[in-house]
């Protein structure tokens, strides 16, 4: 015979109220989110998303009801990435028409300023802050590189990074170097996902085929220089990016490049969020994401791990200090600014 406790116990398991706040606490320790941050997002989830007729929040709801029940998102679309992070009902096209992002023009506009920025960086006598692009360990054993730290993105040639942003985190020293390429990422580019780097790719370099997390963001490109010979290709479409002329693509789309050409290949990478997502939106998933990304890097802090074990999050900072020079660099004689004019 059942106890008075036990029987009061298994009523409140089997009342619909109680099971639904228990798979938001759920979906809530996915995140690791805790203390004033999850009041908030319950307060959130209470007034805007538990709310069905409320088309502020559709998506995120959409999203959330997945997740609380430990389902994710089947699209079905080809090439595009299975990820617990995708959001539903988002427009979803491998390269954006240009019509839909007019705010091009204002990105375009920044082209010679970051440029000319870069290459007096490249002069100087300080190396200029790039670093090789790592990934963690787990994701292929046929790239580790000899210094033993995560894989390499490239299975041949060079690809270094430049992080002025990542994962919400402020590379101050780089951004200090750079100014007007900061002033242009946060005043040209619609609501940036806190993700913003030059990446540096040398002649003969291929990017193997890869996916970016999820389709909450997508990706701009402002192209910089040394675009001769290289091609970019997106889910089933190929580009041949130009100098100045910026672009979006959608970062979930399986993609890789190839450079052929005989200068380093420069662009400007600055994610968004993507603008089917409504403010409140951004905001909702975005404190999700603040929560995770910051209880990764304290447990990272916390514990010491082999090279091989290492997070994402000791490899970004470990390997800064991995390029002792710029002789990597390649350029036309004509763009380099240590070359005195004839």
């Amino acid at each position: 015979m059942a106890m008075a406790g036990e029987s009061e116990a298994a009523s409140a398991i089997s009342d619909p109220e109680t099971r639904v706040l228990r798979a938001v606490d759920k979906v809530l320790d996915e995140w690791f989110v805790t203390g004033l941050h999850r009041a908030g997002a319950k307060k959130f989830i209470q007034e805007k998303i538990c709310k069905g007729n409320n088309e502020e929040c559709l998506r995120a709801r959409q999203w959330l009801l997945l997740r609380m029940n430990g389902r994710i998102w089947e699209h079905g679309i080809p090439l595009m990435c299975r990820s617990a992070e995708n959001v539903p009902g988002l427009r979803s096209l491998p390269v954006w028409p240009r019509q839909e992002t007019p705010w091009l023009e204002a990105v375009e506009a920044w082209h010679e300023r970051i440029l000319s920025e870069l290459m007096a960086v490249r002069a100087a006598s300080e190396r200029s802050g790039f670093q090789p692009y790592r990934d963690p360990a787990g994701s292929s054993s046929a790239r580790k590189p000899a210094d033993g730290l995560g894989v390499e993105g490239v299975d041949r040639g060079m690809w270094n990074v430049l992080y002025l942003f990542l994962n919400h985190k402020r590379f101050e020293d780089n951004c200090a170097r750079f100014p007007s390429t900061v002033a242009a990422i946060q005043e040209a580019f619609p609501r940036h996902y806190s993700h913003a780097f030059v990446s540096a790719l040398t002649p003969g370099s291929h990017i193997v085929k890869h996916h970016g997390p999820s389709n909450r963001m997508l990706r701009v490109w402002l192209p910089l220089c040394g675009f001769e010979g290289f091609r970019l290709r997106v889910g089933d479409q190929i580009l041949e990016p130009k100098a100045g002329h910026a672009f979006v693509w959608d970062h979930s789309y399986e993609h890789e490049a190839w450079h052929e050409g005989t200068e380093t290949r420069l662009v400007l990478i600055v994610d968004i969020w993507h603008p089917d997502l409504r403010d409140a939106e951004v905001k909702f998933l975005g404190t999700l994401q603040s929560c995770r990304l910051r209880a990764g890097k304290t447990l990272a802090e916390m514990e010491e791990r082999s090279l091989e074990e290492a997070t994402y999050f000791e490899i970004v900072e470990k390997a800064r200090s991995l390029l002792t020079d710029d002789d990597w660099w390649v350029v036309k004689a004509q763009r380099d600014p240590t070359i005195p004019p004839t």
